[in-house]
């Protein structure tokens, strides 16, 4: 019998769903993965209350690989060739400065927002929305920056709409790092639980600066730092990218 298949309720309740969607729109589709990744977050969100729920423990193990499979078949939008990666080992990647002023800089001007350079769980869990997707980078000297405003999970999943409060125009990773526009990873994450005890949940998925997958190393040594947590209190989602 497979964990789905166990008397938990929030296991049982996420399969059933999970098992409609599939059948309506295929086992790889969108609506899976959105249901796949919501049940990572709910189940998380169980798990740090309560870490001796061993179920939900292993349940965490088997959402992991079921989303990187789909991760790895997916793909994702291209926002153009308009990076550079400057350095292997460790990642460095720039974003175009003329395409950055043109697009993005007078949205960003008018919004009065900037990224916030979070250093501890404290601040994230100040400053952050628990359970919402938050856009970030981290930069060329390694600090982790997220953009305040959250989003849905859904606009996690299949994309992030125009933010009519930019007059149109969607928050970009670029906008978080104005000044130098180079960055070592970027993605979206979502904190879980509190300052004492939390989980992050990220992935990789930037169109503007497609970070490669040897970027998960950088960003979970930041994340261990940041929030005091091991690596089994982190999931690292990463993409498949062409050469850069």
């Amino acid at each position: 019998m497979g964990l789905t298949d166990m008397d938990h309720p929030l296991l049982a309740r996420y399969a059933e769903i999970r098992a409609e969607a599939a059948e309506q729109y295929g086992p790889d589709s969108q609506a899976v993965v959105f249901l796949l990744y919501e049940e990572l977050l709910s189940v998380r969100a169980v798990l740090v209350q309560d870490r001796s729920a061993n179920t939900l423990g292993r349940r965490v193990r088997e959402l992991a690989t079921g989303i990187q499979q789909r991760y790895e078949t997916s793909g994702m939008v291209d926002s153009g060739r308009d990076h550079w990666l400057l350095s292997q080992n460790p990642v460095l990647i720039e974003y175009d400065r003329e395409v950055f002023e043109r697009r993005y800089r007078a949205a960003l001007d008018a919004c009065g927002v900037s990224a916030l350079h979070l250093t501890t769980a404290t601040d994230a869990f100040t400053h952050l929305r628990p359970g919402c997707t938050h856009i970030y980078v981290v930069d060329d000297e390694s600090r982790l920056l997220v953009w305040p405003e959250p989003f849905s999970l859904a606009e996690m999943v299949f994309g992030r709409a125009p933010d009519q409060r930019l007059q149109g125009t969607r928050v970009v990773h670029p906008m978080l790092v104005p000044d130098r526009l180079r960055v070592r990873a970027a993605g979206e994450l979502v904190v879980l639980g509190g300052p004492a005890d939390c989980m992050v949940v990220a992935n990789m998925k930037s169109g503007h600066f497609r970070p490669p997958p040897a970027c998960a190393d950088v960003l979970r040594e930041v994340l261990r730092e940041v929030f005091a947590v091991s690596d089994e209190d982190i999931d690292i989602f990463t993409v498949p990218q062409p050469q850069l």
